[in-house]
C-alpha cells in the first residue's frame, strides 16, 4: 500500500509504477491515507498482478460495467472521471519508466500538478515543482504571492521556478523538498497542520 508520509522511490517495479500513478490520480482534493486505503482495497491488496492488466480485466467485462461497479464497491468517488482516467491510462502501459509530462498531460483528469507529482517522486533529478495546496500555502507564507488553488499556464510555469529555487536554497532536490513542505502543512504528514493532499 502507497505510505503518503514517504512516497518518493525510485526503484519502483512496473507494477509499483502503475499504483503509484493510481494514487495520484485518486488522491486529488482528497484525504491521501483514506485514497491510499481505497486503492489497496481496489487492487485486493495484492500488486502481484500489475494493476493496469485488473483494469484491463475490468473493462473487459463492459456488458457488466465491472470497472464501474468495482470504483463503486470501493467508494473511489468521482466515478465518471476515474472511469473515463483509467481507461486512458491503458496507454500508458509498459512505458511508466519512460513517458513525459506531456504524455501524462494527454490523460483525461492529469493536470500539470499530478503530471509532476507522478514524475518528482518516481524518477531521480526531476526539476519539476508540485503546485498543491500544502506548497502554495508555503509560498503565501514565505512572502510570495501564490493563489489558493492550483494556477495553470504561465503562473504555474512561474512558481514552479520560485519552488525549485527555494529547493535549492535549502541544499534539497525537489522530491524532498516536497515532501518536506507536505509533512510540515498536511494533516497527514508527520509534523501536520493542514488538510488533504490536493494534487491534481
Amino acid at each position: 500500500m502507497i505510505d503518503p508520509t514517504n512516497i518518493t522511490k525510485f526503484d519502483r517495479t512496473e507494477a509499483e509504477l502503475e499504483e503509484f500513478l493510481l494514487f495520484c490520480v485518486l488522491v486529488a482534493g482528497k484525504d491521501s491515507k483514506i485514497q491510499a486505503k481505497k486503492l489497496d482495497e481496489f487492487l485486493q491488496h495484492d500488486i502481484t498482478e500489475p494493476p493496469f492488466v485488473k483494469i484491463h480485466y475490468l473493462l473487459a467485462l463492459k456488458n457488466l460495467d465491472m470497472l464501474n461497479v468495482w470504483m463503486r464497491t470501493c467508494k473511489l468517488g468521482q466515478y465518471n472521471r476515474l472511469e473515463k482516467c483509467f481507461r486512458q491510462l491503458m496507454t500508458l502501459q509498459g512505458k511508466l519508466k519512460t513517458c513525459t509530462v506531456d504524455d501524462l498531460e494527454a490523460i483525461s483528469g492529469i493536470g500539470s500538478k499530478t503530471a509532476r507529482f507522478y514524475l518528482t517522486h518516481t524518477r531521480p533529478n526531476q526539476q519539476f515543482a508540485v503546485l498543491d495546496t500544502h506548497m502554495l500555502h508555503y509560498l503565501r507564507d514565505s512572502g510570495f504571492y501564490a493563489p489558493k488553488t492550483t494556477p495553470s499556464g504561465k503562473m504555474y510555469a512561474a512558481l514552479e521556478q520560485v519552488v525549485l529555487q527555494e529547493a535549492k536554497k535549502a541544499g534539497m532536490n525537489p522530491a524532498d523538498f516536497d515532501l518536506m513542505i507536505w509533512n510540515k502543512y498536511s494533516k497527514n504528514g508527520n509534523n501536520s497542520d493542514k488538510n488533504a493532499l490536493t494534487k491534481n
